[in-house]
């Protein structure tokens, strides 16, 4: 880059400034250009005192006739100011000595602010002024037009940096330097979804004509946006390529006999993955999957049959899973399974064990004894080393940081991994979040699992509710009842556990055995609560969403939610997941307050209207966006969650156009070159 482009050379600001504006990442004229307004006033209204009304916000050029300083109690600044026939009284109350040098008799300026009515006079208090220049309207920069406003930290206030400076930088940088700028998009793209050149996008995004232009600047932006997203992400993936496989597979009889014992079969969608990921195994360098599937679709037993083929052949197999009874859970299940195997050693490892059991168990694993190992955390540990390490497993992927999946994966030369998900996400926006990984989805779900039948109910039904509670139980089945929130806030008006335990244990369901389980419990009393419940002992289970995903229990059938319209619908969706997983028809009873918004409806309304993950997670993101669901995968330095003005659900038309190009014409030094950071291209 050009060292006259470094924000050292820019005359807007102080040294002190020009620091600070550095350690915010304000480095170079480029970065200062693509500090994008965070919203915009329009001051372009021009005043017309026929039609005037009090309070209204109006722009309007004057010429100012008269200055002075009034004393008094309170001293202020008085100017009057000619327009157009009309005499306006201006008043200032702070900033006298600046008012005083800036206001100057005989001289033109436009001003902003709102109009008043002031003893039969037409005045305004404190407007925004701008000394103008009759010949150079056109390069107005505070007032006149729409004016963009930018995020100000408060380190930047200290310093003195304002929305003023910002925009007189921004306004320097595009007058004087805007035609330098190479618009490296493909034209033909530009052109199929009506986006402005780059050039024109830079200078409507500061200073647009109206908020169309505004919001055309903001797209073509966005575009740019998830174009360096999908580079990155591709040249992720072909990265790997470049990573020679270690493990290689001659004998895969394990899974035909596998699939021989089960007393079930495969669904369609379940034989498609296992024939998905064997393909991948096939190739010269490593694979990384993304297996997503809704609730009880058997992402499990898909990820078994495949490593069962790296076991057979002498891999060793680590399973991750984010909580000890859902890693426990996962070991009886695959143990139930793989004991037609007598050879085949499962270990489980959850860092409670003693120290003699635990150093016994990480010999074992560093000598190569166990082929598969399930366990939580306690697998990520230093003194855990595998001697042939070729599968990592990760369920529930989007619980563990980026940090330590890729702790668990550097305990192997360069294994195979499949992350597990029961999020669905819609395919285009798979490919902004995972486009480096391969997906393979998973939407039928196995014959044996019936339709949990879903139920709306206002909060004063509630007692008929808990008698159908009872009913349910005393047939022998179990139950949820799940809160919003655990303590009574101030601020909102849920139902909370604190508020209700002692009332539902002695009142309403004396005779029943009652379980509590939140957030706030220390690990070993959660996992002790799911446990007894799993294992019968606790009948009616009351708790926050910590039990949304993982736990199993096929003898519970009744879901009852309360304040359901203040959860998201990928949430709920979750919830009704933990029923209707054994041979009971099962329920979910969504309970809803008197103050219902809008958005609480919609969810409430999709949760009725189908069971389908995927459909339920697109109108999860028309309702909420795509901030949630960043957060909620955990992706933050996947690079989707570095989008500045991009948001992937709103502008998810550009991705599968701008992926099937990139794919197709991807050359990595050139196109890394052109778009991978836009202080390193933009000025040629």
């Amino acid at each position: 880059m050009d060292n006259n482009l470094s924000i050292d050379n820019l005359p807007v600001f102080n040294a002190d400034q020009k620091q600070r504006l550095k350690r915010s990442g304000i480095k170079t004229w480029v970065d200062m250009v693509y500090y994008f307004p965070r919203s915009y006033i329009d001051r372009s209204h021009i005043l017309d005192f026929s039609r005037m009304m009090r309070g209204d916000m109006v722009t309007f050029i004057g010429k100012i006739s008269r200055v002075e300083t009034a004393y008094g109690k309170r001293r202020k600044v008085l100017a009057t100011v000619e327009y157009h026939g009309w005499v306006i009284h201006l008043v200032f109350f702070s900033a006298i000595y600046y008012y005083q040098k800036l206001l100057k008799e005989n001289h033109y300026a436009a001003f902003s602010g709102k109009i008043d009515i002031f003893n039969g006079r037409v005045s305004m208090v404190h407007p925004v002024v701008e000394l103008f220049d009759a010949e150079a309207d056109n390069l107005l920069i505070h007032t006149g037009k729409i004016i963009p406003i930018y995020r100000l930290t408060e380190s930047m206030k200290k310093t003195g940096i304002s929305n003023y400076s910002l925009r007189e930088a921004n306004h320097f940088i595009i007058h004087n330097y805007l035609a330098t700028i190479k618009d490296n998009a493909p034209a033909h793209l530009i052109r199929e979804f009506h986006l402005p050149p780059l050039l024109d996008a830079l200078r409507l995004i500061h200073y647009p004509e109206s908020m169309e232009d505004a919001q055309s600047a903001r797209e073509r932006h966005a575009f740019d946006e998830i174009f360096r997203l999908v580079i990155w992400l591709i040249s992720r993936k072909n990265q790997r390529k470049k990573t020679p496989r270690k493990n290689y597979f001659e004998k895969m009889t394990w899974r035909e006999e596998l699939k021989k014992s089960l007393p079930f079969k495969l669904t369609g969608d379940q034989s498609r993955a296992i024939q998905a990921i064997e393909n991948l195994m096939e190739q010269n360098y490593p694979y990384n999957v993304l297996l997503q599937g809704d609730v009880g679709s058997g992402k499990t037993l898909v990820a078994l049959f495949v490593a069962l083929t790296y076991m057979e052949n002498g891999h060793q197999v680590a399973l991750l899973a984010p909580t000890e009874i859902l890693a426990r859970q996962h070991y009886q299940t695959i143990l139930s399974f793989t004991s037609i195997f007598p050879l085949l050693s499962v270990d489980f490892l959850t860092g409670k064990e003693k120290t003699s059991e635990k150093e016994a168990k990480a010999d074992r694993i560093s000598r190569g004894d166990n082929l598969l190992i399930i366990g939580t955390h306690a697998i990520l540990q230093k003194n855990i080393e595998f001697r042939n390490l070729g599968l990592v497993i990760i369920d529930e992927q989007h619980r563990f940081g980026v940090d330590q999946r890729e702790a668990l994966i550097k305990k192997g030369k360069s294994p195979d991994i499949i992350s597990m998900s029961a999020t669905p996400i819609p395919r285009s926006l798979t490919l902004a979040l995972y486009g480096d990984l391969e997906t393979i989805q998973i939407t039928e779900k196995p014959a044996n699992r019936g339709v949990i039948e879903t139920k709306l109910f206002e909060e004063s039904q509630l007692p008929s509710l808990y008698k159908g509670v009872k009913k349910y139980v005393d047939r022998g089945r179990q139950v949820y009842i799940i809160y919003p929130i655990i303590e009574d806030s101030d601020k909102v008006t849920w139902a909370s556990i604190q508020k209700d335990y002692y009332h539902l244990e002695n009142d309403v369901f004396p005779d029943y055995r009652l379980g509590l389980l939140h957030g706030r419990l220390n690990p070993m009393d959660k996992e002790n609560a799911m446990q007894k419940f799993k294992d019968g002992e606790i009948q009616i289970l009351i708790s926050t969403t910590v039990i949304e995903v993982g736990i199993d229990v096929p003898n519970a059938t009744v879901m009852l939610i309360r304040n359901a319209e203040k959860f998201g619908l990928a949430q709920l969706h979750q919830l009704r997941g933990r029923v209707g997983r054994g041979e009971h028809q099962s329920f979910c009873i969504l309970v809803r307050s008197g103050q219902t918004t809008p958005e609480g409806v919609q969810r409430l309304e999709a949760m009725l209207q189908s069971n389908d993950g995927f459909y339920l997670a697109r109108k999860d993101l028309e309702i909420r966006g795509t901030g949630d669901l960043i957060k909620t995968e955990n992706i933050r330095q996947s690079g989707a969650s570095e989008l500045r003005i991009a948001d992937i659900r709103r502008d998810e038309r550009f991705i599968e156009p701008i992926y099937q190009y990139i794919q197709a014409n991807f050359q990595e030094k050139e196109l890394k070159k052109n778009w991978m950071n836009p202080s390193d291209f933009i000025f040629t």
